[in-house]
C-alpha cells in the first residue's frame, strides 16, 4: 500500500478515500448491474435528467479489486514461452481454444516457430476461425478485437504467401508483405512477432518496420541493403517512401503478394483514409494481391475502405466478435465537474484515491486532450512525487517503445499518462481504470479510450474530470450509463501542495500546454459555443490560473492564423 508522509497529500487522499469506501458500502448492497440506486430529493440533472447526479453506486471505482491469479494451464503455457511475452495479456489467454497451431496447412517452419519459439500450441477465437480461411489465398474481411490474437491470425498467411512466391535461394527482389498499422508503437509490436515467426524459414525470411518519428535516411539505408520479405509500416511514412524525393519502395512493390490492414477502423478514425488512397495507388492492382483487413468495428467507412482496396466479389468475411455488449454499455462509468483552477488539484486526489486501497490488481491510464498537455500533468506529478510514466507523439521513438513495454509489464499501482496514442491498439493487459482528462473530441474517441479497461470479461471503471465549459459533452452522451461523482471540496493544504509542485514545472511546458490548449478549443467553438474572446479569455485562465503563469504565453502569427485568432 502507498503511504505518504506529506500531511496536505495524506489529507487529499484521505478525504477521497473517505467518500469512496462509503459508496463501496452502498456499491456491495446495490443490484449486481451496475445501476444507480436514487436520486436525493433536491439534485436535479443537467439536460433535464435527474439520473445523472452523485447516487450512483461508484464505489468499486476506487475498491481495490481481487488480485489476478493464473490457473496451472495459463502458468504452463508461459513457461515454455519464456522469450516471448504477447500472451501475457489476459484478454488472450481468455480466447484460447482447443484447435492446434500443428493442425494448420502452413509451411513446417513456420509451426516450429510458433510451438518452439513462441510456446503456443492451441489457437484463439480468432486465429482458429480466420487462419483456415485466408491461407487460401482469399481477400478476407475479419472482425477481430484487439488483445486476441489477430496479429498471427493475420501474419501466418502473410508468410505463406511469401513463402509460396520467394525464390528457393537468393535474397528477395522485392517486398512479398506490407501491413499497415495506425500506431508506431503497434507497428513495432507487430514486427517483434513477424521476426519470431520467420526465424526458422531457409531461406531466410527478413522483416523490416518504417515508422514516423525516426530519421528516414536510416530507413533508406536498410531498404538499399536488404529488401525486406515483410515490412510493417505507418501509413505517412510508408508514403513517404513511395512518393517522398526517394521513392525506393516504388521499385520493390510491384509483386507485392499480400497487403495487410490493421486496426482499419482506428486508420480512419485518425483521417489515414487519403493516405490509404495514396499508398494503395503505387501498389499492384488489388485483384493481383491479397489483401487481409482486419477490424475491430466495421462502420461504413470501413466498407467503403474495403471496396477500394479488395476484390469484394470474392471477399470473405469471418465475424470473429459476434453480437456481444459492446465494452461502454457496461463498464461502470462517472463524470466530475471542477473548476478550471481546481483541475490539477481534481486529478491528484482522484489517482491518489484509486490507489489509497491497495495497488493489487490496479493498473490506471489516464488520457489528456493533447500531447503537451500529457507532458504538462506528467511533469506536474513526477514533481510531487507522485510517479507516473508517460507517453505521447513529442517523444521519441525509443522513449516512446520503452515507457510502452515498461507499462505493458509493470504491475499493480502503474499509472501511464497518455494522449491519444494508447487510445486504440495497443493491448495493454489489466487495466483497471481509465481516467479522461477535459472533454474528449467527439464521444466515439470517448469510447475507444475506455476500451482500454474491462477486457477478457474483467470489471473496469472509467473517470471524466470536466470543467464547467466542457458540460455540453455530456449531451452527447446521454445514452451512456455515464454518473456524476461529487469529489470532495480541495482544502488550502491541498492546493498549497499542488501549486508548489506546479511552480517546479518548466514554465516552456506551460507554455506547451497552452498554446495546445488554445489550438484544440479553437476547433471547438460549434460545440461549446464560443465566441474567439471567450476562447482567449479562457485560455488566459488556463496558463495563469492552472498553470501559474505570470503571464500569458506569446503565439505565433502563423498559430494565430491557423487558430482564426488575429486581432482577438
Amino acid at each position: 500500500m502507498r503511504r505518504y508522509t506529506d500531511p496536505s497529500r495524506c489529507r487529499l487522499a484521505a478525504r477521497v478515500a473517505v467518500v469512496l469506501v462509503r459508496t463501496a458500502a452502498l456499491a456491495s448492497a446495490a443490484p449486481s448491474r451496475p445501476s444507480i440506486a436514487f436520486t436525493p430529493p433536491g439534485l436535479v440533472s443537467p439536460h433535464g435528467n435527474p439520473a445523472r447526479r452523485a447516487a450512483a453506486s461508484y464505489g468499486p471505482l476506487f475498491a481495490a479489486r481481487r488480485p489476478l491469479t493464473s490457473t496451472n494451464v495459463d502458468r504452463e503455457r508461459e513457461a515454455k514461452a519464456p522469450k516471448h511475452e504477447s500472451r501475457t495479456s489476459s484478454s488472450t489467454l481468455e480466447e484460447l481454444t482447443s484447435s492446434k497451431f500443428a493442425d494448420l496447412q502452413v509451411s513446417r517452419a513456420t509451426k516450429d516457430a510458433i510451438r518452439n519459439d513462441m510456446g503456443y500450441e492451441t489457437m484463439t477465437s480468432v486465429q482458429a476461425q480466420t487462419i483456415n480461411v485466408t491461407v487460401t489465398g482469399v481477400d478476407t474481411i475479419a472482425k477481430a478485437r484487439t488483445g486476441t490474437g489477430k496479429t498471427l491470425a493475420f501474419l501466418i498467411p502473410a508468410i505463406e504467401s511469401v513463402v509460396r512466391s520467394k525464390p528457393k535461394a537468393g535474397k528477395a527482389k522485392g517486398v512479398g508483405c506490407i501491413v499497415v498499422s495506425p500506431t508506431r508503437e503497434l507497428a513495432m509490436q507487430i514486427e517483434e512477432e513477424a521476426r519470431v515467426l520467420v526465424g526458422r524459414h531457409s531461406p531466410p525470411l527478413t522483416v523490416q518496420c518504417v515508422v514516423g518519428g525516426t530519421k528516414m535516411q536510416r530507413d533508406l539505408n536498410r531498404l538499399r541493403d536488404t529488401v525486406p520479405d515483410i515490412l510493417v509500416a505507418t501509413p505517412g511514412r510508408l508514403n513517404d517512401h513511395l512518393w517522398g524525393e526517394v521513392p525506393l519502395l516504388r521499385g520493390i512493390v510491384a509483386d507485392l503478394k499480400c497487403l495487410v490492414f490493421d486496426e482499419a477502423d482506428q486508420l480512419l478514425d485518425m483521417g489515414f483514409r487519403p493516405a490509404i488512397e495514396s499508398l494503395v495507388s503505387a501498389l499492384p492492382n488489388k485483384l493481383q494481391r491479397q489483401t487481409l483487413l482486419f477490424s475491430a468495428t466495421l462502420p461504413k467507412d470501413v466498407r467503403g475502405v474495403a471496396d477500394l482496396v479488395m476484390n469484394t466479389k470474392t471477399c470473405k468475411f469471418v465475424d470473429t466478435v459476434g453480437e456481444e455488449v459492446n465494452t461502454h454499455e457496461r463498464v461502470q462509468q462517472h463524470y466530475s465537474v471542477s473548476p478550471l483552477a481546481e483541475l490539477p488539484v481534481a486529478l491528484v486526489g482522484v489517482v491518489q484515491g484509486l490507489l489509497e486501497g491497495g495497488h493489487e490488481g490496479k493498473k490506471i491510464v489516464v488520457f489528456f486532450q493533447t500531447a503537451k498537455q500529457t507532458k504538462l500533468f506528467a511533469s506536474l506529478f513526477n514533481k510531487a512525487g507522485i510517479p507516473v510514466m508517460e507517453i505521447h507523439s513529442r517523444l521519441s521513438q525509443p522513449a516512446r517503445k520503452r515507457v510502452s513495454e515498461a507499462f505493458r509489464a509493470g504491475g499493480g499501482g502503474s499509472v501511464l499518462f497518455t494522449s491519444d496514442v494508447s487510445a486504440r491498439g495497443m493491448d495493454y493487459p489489466d487495466v483497471s481504470h481509465v481516467v479522461q482528462v477535459g472533454a474528449p473530441s467527439d464521444k466515439q474517441q470517448y469510447i475507444h479510450r475506455l476500451g482500454r479497461t474491462a477486457r477478457a470479461g474483467k470489471d473496469g471503471y472509467g473517470m471524466l474530470l470536466l470543467c464547467p465549459y466542457e458540460e455540453y459533452f455530456l449531451r452527447d452522451c446521454e445514452d451512456l450509463p455515464l454518473n456524476e461523482m461529487t469529489l470532495p471540496p480541495a482544502s488550502d493544504g491541498d492546493m498549497d501542495m499542488v501549486n508548489s509542485a506546479m511552480a517546479s514545472v518548466d514554465d516552456k511546458d506551460k507554455g506547451d500546454a497552452y498554446r495546445a490548449w488554445l489550438g484544440f478549443n479553437a476547433v471547438l467553438t460549434k460545440k461549446n459555443g464560443w465566441t474567439k474572446e471567450r476562447i482567449v479569455a479562457e485560455g488566459r485562465d488556463f496558463a495563469m490560473v492552472a498553470c501559474g503563469l505570470d503571464d500569458v504565453p506569446e503565439i505565433t502569427p502563423k498559430a494565430a492564423r491557423m487558430m482564426q485568432l488575429v486581432g482577438v
